[in-house]
């Protein structure tokens, strides 16, 4: 056999084709077993609709509906407020009287550094 002769070496060597003598049907299973794993990774994990991406969704959409339905609460409890007049007259006065002013006949006490009422 010379040098460039090749055939020689790549005789000797076993063939893994279906048409040699290296293949059996075990050489492919032993790589068919990855397709399963890979699908069960996408589908779980990797996937942008995967199982995980779901479940995360679902509990944010079950703690958007409880912040919805406690804003729904706050807002009828305002309206009810808006309503009566009663709490519409307290609540002006105590936005006047945050401002400095008093009823007639009332002194105003102030502690520490704050403004006066006004220049008298």
């Amino acid at each position: 056999m010379s040098p460039k002769d090749i055939s020689g070496r790549v005789l000797s060597r076993p063939l893994r084709s279906p048409y040699g003598r290296g293949f059996t049907p075990a050489s492919r299973a032993r790589w068919l077993w990855l397709l399963p794993i890979a699908w069960l990774l996408w589908v779980t994990v990797i996937s942008e609709h995967s199982l995980l991406r779901i479940a995360r969704l679902r509990g944010e959409l079950g703690s958007a509906r409880a912040e919805l339905t406690r804003v729904r609460g706050e807002a009828t409890k305002l309206d009810a407020r808006l309503d009566d007049p009663r709490e519409r007259a307290r609540s002006a006065e105590e936005a006047l009287r945050r401002q400095g002013m008093a009823r007639p006949g009332e002194i105003i006490y102030r502690l520490g550094g704050a403004p006066p009422d006004s220049g008298r």
